[in-house]
């Protein structure tokens, strides 16, 4: 089966899409199709439980009840490296990041990705997935080491076809824009094209947050403006709702980089929107440490 338009829909965001190729093949019931359909889903918070029998239709039913309690028990005595596959390690994987526990939740991909044997799971069975989630968990930690050593590893661990290639291009992203590698060139191509073929929020995104790594702050208003504009907010509600967050977080650090002085109002709508945003989160610690320093200083 040919499953390139949906991880394509699915990566560049377009959920609502994805679900719709993934109809097409309503007749058909395997991993690949349950994943993404369950992922855009959730993405999309219209996520159904108990639509299928299948071991990974019952553990993304597990996935959609932690996210509502942050409770990883239940995934954690039905998920194990060696009786799961690369789909639903994914899932368990997801959830430790989720909860901050960045180390088990990298050691888990990794071991999982050590325990591929077969062909099947060098071609399929979820593997290139929980590649690309190895490397963001690893960026997450701060390790671009590790992240750098599970991208350069995908292609002596697994065959990859057209569709996989999507994933892999994916992953060099993510490891080129955290080290700073590229920002002009090839990396920069490959964002702005992809806003070009599918102008979307996720791509817009990606292309506005490289645009700020690169100190563009026109340019980033520039995408910003076009965000803001009926197109998106409007012909695309079901994606603006869900990369809002995002979409605040960048506009903090434009502000931030302009100078203005609304990024406090931001905040606030970010803390509003999603209190666990890993902007919030830093946010929190930095003033943590600051007012640990100046109590140090006053006594």
């Amino acid at each position: 089966m040919d499953y390139f338009n949906i991880i394509q829909n699915y990566y560049t965001g377009n959920y609502t899409d994805c679900l719709k190729e993934v109809e097409k093949n309503a007749n058909t019931d395997d991993n690949v199709l349950t994943y993404y359909k369950s992922m855009s889903q959730l993405a999309l918070k219209k996520y159904t439980p108990g639509s299928s029998s299948s071991s990974l239709s019952k553990s993304f039913d597990e996935y959609a009840t932690f996210l509502k309690n942050k409770d990883t028990s239940k995934l954690k005595s039905s998920i194990a490296v060696g009786s799961s596959n690369g789909f639903q390690l994914n899932l368990l994987a997801a959830a430790l990041t989720i909860i901050g526990e960045l180390t088990e939740a990298l050691d888990l991909c990794v071991k999982g990705l050590d325990s591929i044997t077969t062909e099947e799971d060098r071609t399929s069975n979820g593997y290139i997935e929980l590649s690309l989630l190895a490397v963001q968990i690893a960026l997450l930690k701060g390790d671009q080491t590790a992240a750098t050593n599970i991208f350069y590893s995908i292609e002596q661990r697994l065959t990859l076809n057209n569709e996989a290639e999507i994933i892999q291009n994916l992953a060099e992203a993510y490891v080129k824009f955290a080290k700073n590698e590229d920002t002009s060139g090839l990396n920069f191509y490959y964002f702005e094209e992809l806003a070009q073929t599918y102008p979307n929020w996720k791509t817009q995104l990606g292309l506005l947050n490289l645009h700020l790594q690169q100190g563009n702050i026109a340019e980033a208003q520039g995408i910003v403006d076009v965000l803001q504009s009926d197109y998106y907010q409007v012909e695309q509600t079901d994606s603006a709702e869900t990369f809002k967050p995002h979409f605040i977080a960048s506009k903090i650090s434009l502000s931030a980089m302009q100078g203005l002085d609304n990024v406090e109002t931001l905040k606030k709508e970010l803390v509003s929107l999603d209190p666990e945003h890993p902007l919030i989160k830093n946010d929190k610690e930095v003033n943590i440490r600051f007012d640990e320093l100046v109590a140090k200083f006053k006594n």
